[in-house]
């Protein structure tokens, strides 16, 4: 047994004299090697949007994987990854490792959809993994971008905390692997960002033209189009370094006509505005990182710059081509590119940048909230002897009468979509269990999720011939950081359980009795 308290986290303190004044340690602080879990709740936050702002749509926000990193000076510090977002939101455990006995800084990288990221040539990176070290990590490169509806976009945030060691929260968790522990109490918040760009392509012909407009190709011309990009941010000299691809890259268009029409003395902000113009790129295009780029859309800029190639019809007449010069490319940046196309084969472009808005993920350290005893159903007080009797059921034929069966309260009231299971544990075919809340029964075992108002578990005899029989209920649920169920903790404590004939804090034994005689 561990003589110290347990901080959830894993806790490392300094034995050599020069680390701390006068070469003192805490008396209460952990010693060389001792381990400590921390419990960090994610909320992961999406939303629709249009295709012509500056904010992420569904597919773009989308989190498929998560990955988390901790370092201190560079040293491993933590590590965590799930393939299972879907519940939101999303509570998982980090184990963190302490240098110090008071503070300390540590960099936290997050990364998620790194599925999304394809890696190819000479001297690619190994995949991310848990014993990828800090500079890995920072010069982590991807050459392609996978599909996004399947795989989402990559995503990263790079950030600093200082964490006290001794700033303790008032929680106690209940949770029957980690009671008796103690939280730290923070409320962390990252937000992702994508270190891609964004690129939106938006046409329209003049007010009263009849000709009808389409777009026959979108290119972006090998010489800006780079061979990789980095999951974390670079220098401008790195990313000066990368070469540009051989071959032009070919957008997919539109099929259909343009249809949107620009009034004249249209104001400058309604120009600029992608709302007023036909979208004619069909797929979302993601271009890489560059530095190098131009200040005018109609003139030519740094070599390496992007150049968008704009093929386009008026009618039965000849195909034409246009060159937009495109500004430098920033990581998390949307770059809508609103072209005015005449008969007459001019071209006016309007661009603008806009910051490709965050999707903001709170860490807080908190833990699943739920009553422990659970009670029974009909409000009976503990009696005077701190236990209560043994629950019994007996045997009735009419499956849907609560006579004969025995009813608990329990009540569940966070992280908010937890899901929990009643488990009946030894002779399970003898008995059966169902769930309600507010009088109504609930099927659906989706639906059993943590709650304000309680429920009732109701066990009941499926036969007159178990007389005598036992049956152990249990409270299981999955936690998000976990692959496997674990019971709950509804019995009070090992040492202080609260139901006659049970001896596990994690079960109620009940059990079956002769059908009572009038």
């Amino acid at each position: 047994m561990l003589n110290t308290r347990k901080i959830l986290y894993w806790a490392v303190t300094a034995v050599c004299c020069g680390l701390l004044p006068f070469g003192c340690v805490k008396e209460d602080a952990a010693s060389l090697g001792e381990r400590h879990d921390v419990a960090v709740r994610l909320n992961v936050g999406t939303r629709a949007v249009s295709e012509t702002d500056g904010t992420p749509t569904d597919a773009e926000s989308a989190i498929h994987t998560l990955r988390v990193y901790a370092f201190v000076g560079g040293q491993p510090a933590g590590h965590y990854f799930t393939d299972d977002v879907e519940n939101l939101p999303h509570t998982f455990f980090m184990d963190l490792t302490f240098y110090s006995t008071t503070t300390q800084r540590v960099d936290f990288y997050v990364v998620a959809n790194e599925g999304a990221m394809l890696v190819q040539g000479s001297g690619a990176p190994e995949s991310l993994s848990e014993t990828t070290s800090e500079n890995q990590l920072k010069a982590y490169w991807f050459t392609e971008l996978r599909d996004v509806t399947t795989y989402g976009l990559p995503m990263f945030c790079e950030q600093q905390e200082t964490l006290d060691f001794t700033n303790v929260s008032d929680k106690i968790p209940t949770d029957p692997e980690h009671t008796g522990h103690t939280l730290l109490d923070y409320d962390i918040t990252f937000e992702l960002q994508r270190p891609v760009g964004k690129l939106g392509v938006f046409a329209a012909k003049p007010q009263g033209e009849t000709g009808e407009l389409r777009i026959t190709g979108l290119t972006m011309l090998s010489s800006g189009t780079l061979t990789r990009n980095y999951l974390m941010p670079q220098t401008d000299e790195t990313l000066k370094d990368i070469t540009s691809i051989v071959g032009d890259f070919e957008l997919e268009v539109v099929g259909e006509a343009v249809t949107k029409e620009l009034a004249n003395g249209i104001s400058e902000d309604e120009r600029k505005n992608p709302e007023n113009y036909t979208a004619v790129l069909n797929v979302p295009f993601y271009p890489f990182e560059n530095p190098w780029g131009s200040s005018a859309w109609n003139a030519k800029g740094d070599e390496k710059g992007n150049v968008l190639q704009i093929d386009y019809s008026f009618g039965e007449g000849n195909a034409r081509t246009g060159l937009v010069y495109l500004p430098p490319i920033v990581r998390n940046r949307y770059y809508t590119v609103c072209c005015l196309m005449h008969n007459d084969g001019k071209i006016t472009v309007e661009y603008r940048v806009a910051d490709w808005e965050g999707v903001t993920y709170p860490l807080e350290f908190d833990y699943p909230s739920y009553e422990n005893p659970i009670t029974p159903a009909n409000g009976t007080s503990l009696p005077g002897g701190g236990k209560y009797p043994q629950p019994t059921v007996w045997f009735n034929s009419d499956p849907d009468s609560p006579l004969g069966s025995y009813s608990f309260s329990f009540k569940m009231t966070g992280p908010t979509g937890q899901k929990w299971t009643p488990t009946l544990l030894n002779n399970p075919g003898k008995f059966k269990v169902s769930v309600y809340q507010n009088g109504t029964e609930i099927t659906d075992a989706d639906k059993w999720v943590a709650s304000p108002d309680a429920y009732e578990i109701r066990v009941r005899a499926v036969s007159a011939e178990n007389v005598g029989d036992t049956v152990s209920l249990g409270i299981s649920y999955k936690p998000t950081w976990s692959e496997a169920s674990s019971l709950l903790l509804i019995n009070g404590q090992t040492n202080d359980l609260k139901w006659e004939e049970s001896t596990l804090a994690e079960t109620i034994v009940i059990k079956q009795i002769e059908i009572p005689q009038n």
